[in-house]
Formats: structure tokens, C-alpha cells, sequence
């Protein structure tokens, strides 16, 4: 799909260029069968938290400073040799345990498919990375990353029109919940669910089958067509 059609989402606000012209490689990850022509499933976008940067970065990107991240004209951003990293096309590991319940509920309903994220969208709902300092990688948003945030998820469903969203992460769908408050908007025709992220302690604690049971009832009851 063209990816200018995300210029325009935030421009003129925090980030006065456009979130996704000064952000061109976190650009949401939006695959040909997202938009199935035979109807056999809805448009299903999936999201997840941040990405992480470490100690290794720091002289290489403003990550740590959100202000200047988000602002300003001479800010480091995302350094030449994590752009590969950060991409939203590329299959991360951590959600490759969601990519194969979703091959698995489509293959349980008959349904020809391509393997793992081509049949959805898939993007990080924060925009700045998060600090991996010797593994404690916890994100502690600010003000302005939820808020940019929030402008950039009402953008990308204005554009790419989902029925489905789920959250990996109980974070950021909270988050994405205050903003719609705080701004008095809705998605009444949206399927709006979260379930726990797949490289959190939770995803163990909670029980690995019963995650992976909810997560595939949720593609069953509201992905799926039959």
C-alpha cells in the first residue's frame, strides 16, 4: 500500500511535520490481506507497545529525551543501523506466538492464507523507544508520548479503517483509552479488545494456554467470517 497516505496524521500538532514524516520507519506494518477480497475475514489490526533501545544507542539517538525526540529539528533519531529493527514489516519473534494463533484459527475455518502478519496490520503504539537498561525494559510514558500516541492510533484508523484492534499490551490499550476520554471519541463500530503481551511475565503467569485460548476466540468471535 502507499505509505504517504500517513503523512498527514498529526501534522500541525506535537510533532509539527507529521508523526509519520518525521517517524517514516514506524509506519504501520499494513499487508496486502489485511483487505480480504473474499470477504473470509475483517481487517484485524494488531498492536504492540514500543520498541527498545539500550545503552549501545544512547550516543546515537535522543531517545531519552522525549522533547527533543518528538520536536526538535536536530534531534537523533532512529540511527541507520536500527532501522531494520524497528520496522513494523519485519516478524518479531515475541509476537510470532500471536502470528501462529492467527494461522491456526484460519486454518480451523478453512481459509487459504498467507503465513503469519500477512493477513493483518501490525504497528508499536508508542513512538519513542523504550530504555532496555541490563534488561529492566519497563516503559514509563510521558505526557507527550501518550499523546502523540493517541494522534497517531485515531490517524491510522482513519486511514486504514479496521474492525478489529488488539492490543498486546494492557499499557497501551489503558493508554489509548484515556486519550478517546480525554478527547470525546469513539469507536462504537470497533471491536476494541487487549490481551496480555506476549514477553511479559504475565503472558507465563496467566497461563500460556489460557492466552493463547482468549486470543483465538477473539479472532473466532470477531475476525473470522463464516
Amino acid at each position: 500500500m502507499a505509505t504517504d497516505r500517513f503523512n498527514n496524521i498529526g501534522c500541525g500538532g506535537t510533532v509539527a511535520e507529521g508523526i509519520f514524516v518525521r517517524f517514516p520507519d514506524l509506519i504501520p506494518a499494513v499487508h496486502n490481506h489485511y483487505w480480504r477480497e473474499d470477504g473470509r475475514h475483517g481487517k484485524l489490526l494488531l498492536i504492540g507497545e514500543s520498541n527498545y533501545f539500550d545503552d549501545h544507542d544512547v550516543p546515537h539517538s535522543d531517545f531519552r529525551d522525549a522533547e527533543r525526540w518528538y520536536k526538535a529539528a536536530d534531534a537523533k533519531l532512529i540511527p541507520d543501523y536500527r532501522r531494520t529493527d524497528v520496522s513494523n514489516y519485519i516478524s518479531y519473534p515475541t509476537f510470532n506466538k500471536v502470528f501462529d494463533i492467527m494461522d491456526s484459527v484460519l486454518d480451523e475455518a478453512g481459509i487459504e492464507h498467507e503465513k503469519g502478519l500477512s493477513e493483518a496490520a501490525f504497528y508499536n503504539y508508542y513512538l519513542r523507544p523504550a530504555y532496555n537498561a541490563g534488561g529492566s525494559k519497563g516503559f514509563r510514558p510521558q505526557p507527550i508520548d501518550d499523546e502523540v500516541a493517541g494522534e497517531a492510533l485515531t490517524g491510522i484508523i482513519g486511514e486504514i479503517k479496521p474492525d478489529v484492534i488488539i492490543f498486546l499490551s494492557k499499557l497501551a490499550y489503558t493508554a489509548f483509552g484515556n486519550y478517546c476520554a480525554a478527547k470525546g471519541l469513539s469507536f462504537d463500530s470497533i471491536v476494541i479488545e487487549h490481551v496480555t503481551h506476549p514477553a511479559a511475565w504475565r503472558w507465563e503467569a496467566d497461563g500460556v494456554a489460557r492466552n493463547k485460548a482468549r486470543i483465538a476466540q477473539l479472532l473466532r468471535e470477531h475476525w473470522v467470517k463464516h
